[in-house]
């Protein structure tokens, strides 16, 4: 099958072979025999965040997600929360808040796994998901072993998981106390303002490049820089593109969207290649305009 299908931008060639799993034992054990026998393979969850390539895989696409009832995924203890990475992130906000726990409802309408949330440490409105974090359960390669919070080396959008070979099995988060009925309000708002951005049926894979932390720039640059976009420290990668004209522009079947210059849509038959030819065009225009390198938040695969 093509590798597309199993991800939300819709890019990505033909693949020798899927392997489906629910469980974290299943995935290590899956991990473990594509070793012993030598066969190539890589990792997806919910499958967004990802641009994969259009040449066929000779390998396993190993795809991981829970299946059944979240209770069997899920324990809550008072305040705290141990879920596996296959829970999709959005049935674990809704648990959180159905029990009148808060710290993750800024994350609502984030699409894809826990597990994929905390590779890419995803966020939204000032939040990451590391932010509750306290453990991780992961696979080195050699055994399972927990891990706590710092060890993980969480950065914006970025943790160690993005630089080794390591699985993310499952995670332990703390919250605290909140009500049931604001977060949900606060959730329901958030939502309604992702979908506007990302409307369900859009073939795209997030937010293409990282937004920029303001401590990092220069004061010559800043200067360029209207104060008030930026938000939470970060100078959105979406207003540096629509400053340097890149709303509308196209690669072959990929093209920025009309409404939001850090949004990259597959039209229907996107190549991998018309991807990273669109994504090295706007960084060159942002490079141009005020001395900024962007960075990709999305990963190339394989």
């Amino acid at each position: 099958m093509r590798v597309g299908e199993l991800t939300t931008f819709g890019v990505g060639g033909e693949c020798r072979l899927v392997v489906r799993v629910t469980t974290p034992e299943e995935l290590v054990a899956a991990v473990i025999k594509c070793e012993q026998d030598k066969i190539p393979y890589r990792l997806i969850a919910g499958g967004s965040n990802v641009v994969w390539q259009d040449a066929p895989f000779a390998g396993a696409v190993i795809k991981y997600a829970v299946a059944g009832e979240l209770n069997k995924n899920l324990t809550i203890t008072g305040s705290t929360i141990f879920c596996e990475a296959g829970v999709i992130l959005a049935d674990l906000i809704n648990l959180a808040i159905k029990h009148n726990l808060a710290g993750l409802e800024s994350l609502s309408g984030i699409p894809g796994t826990v597990g994929g949330a905390i590779v890419g440490n995803a966020g939204a409105y000032g939040q990451g998901i590391s932010d509750k974090l306290i453990a991780i359960v992961m696979w080195d390669g050699k055994r399972v072993r927990v891990i706590n919070k710092s060890a993980g080396q969480f950065k914006y959008r970025d943790s160690i998981f993005k630089h080794k070979d390591y699985l993310v099995l499952a995670a332990t988060f703390k919250l605290e106390r909140g009500e049931k009925k604001v977060l949900s309000k606060k959730a329901r708002e958030i939502i309604k303002l992702r979908e506007k951005k990302y409307p369900p049926q859009l073939k795209c894979p997030g937010s293409f490049f990282k937004n920029i932390l303001a401590q990092d720039v220069s004061k010559a640059v800043l200067k360029k820089i209207d104060p008030t976009k930026i938000t939470h420290g970060k100078i959105p990668a979406g207003y540096l593109l629509e400053v340097v004209g890149a709303r509308g522009l196209k690669s072959g079947g990929v093209k920025v969207a009309d409404y939001h210059g850090n949004l990259i849509i597959n039209t229907g038959k996107g190549k991998y290649q018309e991807v990273k030819q669109l994504a090295q065009k706007l960084k060159g225009l942002v490079i141009s305009k005020f001395g900024l390198r962007l960075e990709e938040e999305i990963r190339y695969l394989p």
